[in-house]
This record gives structure tokens, C-alpha cells and sequence, in this order.
């Protein structure tokens, strides 16, 4: 027991020799230098905080067509099936096409009808044209006739009332010459006053031309054909009538996809048009697309609204607005599919990009 005691006497003695030296540089280190890094940490993630601009509220788009139809119709048959993909000038729809058919025969027989009208008008005319000659020869004929009389009459060699017969059958002759001139012209009238024109140019002719063109176009428009790629929805059912203009169901691209993202109008203070972006789709976690900044929007969501915000009104509340971004996405071969509407986060990196740097140059430059 006496041994034991002198060696922990000098551990004692050891261990209080070191612990003066051990405070000395643990209270700087908690004094200064922990408080100086997280005040480096917190400064870094400010700043980092300041170069990116993000927004949840954004969502993947489309190009969508709503297709409508351009008959009045029953949906006779459906030929592709609800969110089948399409290519441009697929079918899709069938029309009871019956009374289509119906209007081409009755346009053709127009057609028929008014080319046999404006060859009888033709045929007409020269007969007018006929009648117009005689009259005026006939006319010539009594004006000569009547000339004889009065030299006779003037040497008492015929009558008077032969002589007012022979100016009677002149003025008579001038009057037929009259309404056959009438006769033509109301002839020449039908035909437009363009004689020399064939029968088919007439615009009475391109008029029923036109209806039955018009009658075809419609018994085409019976099937209702894809303007576009993409994928079909909304498709109406057997036995739906459909109305001329109104949609009869939409396609939607699925290749031509981009982000609409809707960014508080505070935080776009540095974002510019050309910025890299990361979207982040909420179907897919973590999965991180590429993009590029490619519009902003020169009014807010709320001015698109049906019913704007009246801000002159006596009651006024502020409230921070949104302004609609476009995002162009950077879409690879295997990339899993993106849904028009799908929600997504967006983050755009602040830092002059190439093309933002470009474009300030020339707006700084005199």
C-alpha cells in the first residue's frame, strides 16, 4: 500500500498540470473559432441562398389542340381508343354521313341545272339577237317604203290614207326595233353581260360550283382526321351528335413538353431569360431534369384572371403576385414520361449566363 501511494500522487500531480494547458486552447476554440464558422456557414448558405431563385408552384405543359368538329353530325363510329397516340392525318372519328351525301347530289344536280339554264339563256340571246336584226330591217324597210309614199303623195299619184298606212307600218317597225333591243338586253343581263364567256365561267355557274365543292369539303370533314401529333383524350361516344365548332375532343404532344413555373414577382429580382434551371417532377423524387430559362411573362397570372383584381377599390389588401415563367426542359431518350399538369420545383441559378451576359453588353454598350 505504501508503493501504491507515491505513484498517484504524481498522476495527480500530471493530470493537474495539464488541465490549465487543455483550458487554454478549448475556451478560444468555443470563443471564437466554433462561432466563426457558423457565422461562415450561415454566410455561405445566405449567399447561396441569394444566387438561386426556386418556386414549387410549377408545372409541366403541352402543346394541346382541341379539335373540333366541322360537320353537324352523329358520331357513327370512334376509331382510336382514349389516350391512344396519333400521328397527323390519322382518323379518328366517323360521321353519320347519309344527309352529306344527300347535300352533294343535290349540289351536283344544281350544277346541272343552272349549266342547262345558262345554255338556254346562250341559246336565247342569239334568237333575240335574230328577232333584234330582223326588226331593224324591217324597219329599214318601212322607212324607205314610207319615203316612196310621201314622193307620190307630193305628185298626187296615191292616196293619203295609203300614206298613213306606209307611216303607221314604219312606226310600228321603229317600236319592234325597240323591244327587241329591250329583249336583248334583258337576255345579256342574265348572262352577266359577258357573252363571250363559256358557260361554266358565269358566276351563276361558280356559284353552284362552289356549293357543291362546299357539299364535298363537308362529306370529307365526315372523318374527323388528327391535325397533329400526340395523344388523344376526351373522345365523345357512338350515337353523340356533334355540333360545326364545337370541340369534340383534345390532343396533347408528348414531345414538345416545358415548365410553367409562377414565381413570387420578389423573387425575380436577378432572374433573366437564358439562366440554367433544375426542375425537380414530384412523381419522380429526386430526379433532376435540365433546363433553360426561355421567357418570362410581361403580366402577372391575376391579369389573365376572367375577373381581374379591382386594386382601385376602396377595400385593398396587398398581395404578393405571380409572374409565369416559361422553362424549356432538356428531355433524353430515356427519361421517364412527363404528363401535361404534373407538379414539379424548379430552381434557377441566378449567375450571368452566356446570353445574359451578351445581352447586357449591348445594352450597356453606346
Amino acid at each position: 500500500m505504501s508503493e501504491d501511494a507515491p505513484a498517484n500522487a504524481n498522476a495527480a500531480t500530471a493530470d493537474s498540470d495539464m488541465a490549465p494547458a487543455t483550458r487554454g486552447w478549448v475556451r478560444p476554440l468555443l470563443l471564437w473559432v466554433v462561432p466563426g464558422l457558423a457565422i461562415a456557414v450561415a454566410a455561405w448558405f445566405w449567399f447561396a441562398a441569394q444566387r438561386y431563385a426556386t418556386t414549387d408552384n410549377a408545372y409541366v405543359k403541352a402543346e394541346r389542340s382541341t379539335v373540333a368538329a366541322e360537320v353537324d353530325g352523329r358520331v357513327q363510329r370512334v376509331v382510336v381508343r382514349e389516350n391512344a397516340r396519333v400521328a397527323k392525318g390519322d382518323v379518328l372519328l366517323e360521321f353519320d354521313d347519309e344527309g352529306l351525301r344527300y347535300a352533294v347530289d343535290q349540289a351536283r344536280a344544281r350544277v346541272d341545272m343552272v349549266s342547262v339554264q345558262l345554255a338556254g339563256l346562250a341559246a336565247e340571246y342569239g334568237q333575240k339577237r335574230a328577232a333584234l336584226e330582223l326588226a331593224r330591217r324591217t324597219a329599214q324597210f318601212a322607212q324607205r317604203e314610207m319615203k316612196r309614199q310621201q314622193e307620190l303623195a307630193a305628185q298626187h299619184l296615191v292616196s293619203l290614207s295609203k300614206l298613213d298606212s306606209a307611216a303607221q307600218m314604219a312606226s310600228e317597225a321603229a317600236g319592234q326595233v325597240v323591244v327587241a333591243e329591250r329583249d336583248v338586253a334583258a337576255v345579256a343581263a342574265k348572262l352577266g353581260g359577258r357573252l363571250d364567256l363559256p358557260v361554266s365561267q358565269h358566276a351563276e355557274a361558280r356559284s353552284a360550283q362552289a356549293e357543291l365543292a362546299r357539299a364535298k369539303l363537308d362529306l370529307r370533314h365526315a372523318q374527323l382526321t388528327a391535325p397533329r401529333d400526340g395523344i388523344v383524350g376526351k373522345l365523345p361516344q357512338v350515337g353523340d351528335h356533334l355540333v360545326r365548332g364545337a370541340p369534340a375532343l383534345s390532343i396533347i404532344s408528348d414531345s414538345k413538353l416545358w415548365i410553367e413555373a409562377n414565381f413570387k414577382e420578389t423573387d425575380l429580382r436577378r432572374v433573366r431569360v437564358g439562366q440554367p434551371v433544375e426542375v425537380r417532377i414530384d412523381t419522380y423524387g429526386s430526379q433532376i431534369w435540365r433546363g433553360t430559362l426561355a421567357g418570362i411573362a410581361q403580366a402577372t397570372g391575376s391579369e389573365f384572371a376572367i375577373l381581374p383584381a379591382q386594386n382601385a377599390s376602396g377595400n385593398w389588401v396587398k398581395v404578393v403576385q405571380r409572374i409565369p415563367v416559361r422553362i424549356e426542359l432538356e428531355m433524353g431518350p430515356n427519361d421517364p414520361p412527363l404528363r401535361m399538369g404534373m407538379s414539379a420545383s424548379v430552381k434557377v441559378d441566378t449567375e450571368p449566363s452566356p446570353l445574359a451576359r451578351s445581352a447586357n453588353a449591348a445594352v450597356v454598350a453606346p
